[in-house]
């Protein structure tokens, strides 16, 4: 189970980045701000503007997240798969999500990211120490 302290960096309150490759291993990381949970270890990002992103989710659904809190110096990646939509019970719900805080508003398709690892970037002793394996 992810922590909830680790969660909150990762739910849309700020933004955090994605980092993605391409079929080839080019790497490409954009910053991303609209995030839902759904369920325990499953994140949905929604897509208003990806072009790499997304094509590199649906190459080979290879992804990872990173972000950091400057107040508290806490720092987390997580690592895991995607798939990328544009139907059903998740798209769904980061639709309704982005309707409240944006009416009018609407996502061209949402990745839906399986968290496998998650791990510690803060600097110090456990920097890069794996947290958590799912």
């Amino acid at each position: 189970m992810i922590p909830q302290e680790i969660k909150s960096l990762f739910d849309g309150s700020q933004v955090c980045w994605m980092a993605t490759a391409d079929a080839t291993g080019v790497p490409n990381v954009a910053p991303m701000l609209n995030l839902y949970w759904s369920g325990e270890q499953k994140l949905v990002i929604g897509d208003m503007f990806m072009k790499a992103t997304a094509a590199n989710v649906q190459s080979n659904g290879r992804v990872c997240l990173a972000t950091y809190n400057p107040v508290s110096g806490r720092s987390w990646k997580m690592a895991g798969s995607a798939k990328y939509e544009t139907k059903g019970p998740d798209y769904d719900m980061a639709q309704a999500a982005l309707q409240k805080k944006n009416p009018g508003k609407s996502f061209k398709g949402v990745v839906v990211f399986e968290v496998h690892a998650v791990y510690d970037q803060a600097p110090g002793a456990n920097a890069g120490k794996l947290l958590i394996q799912l």
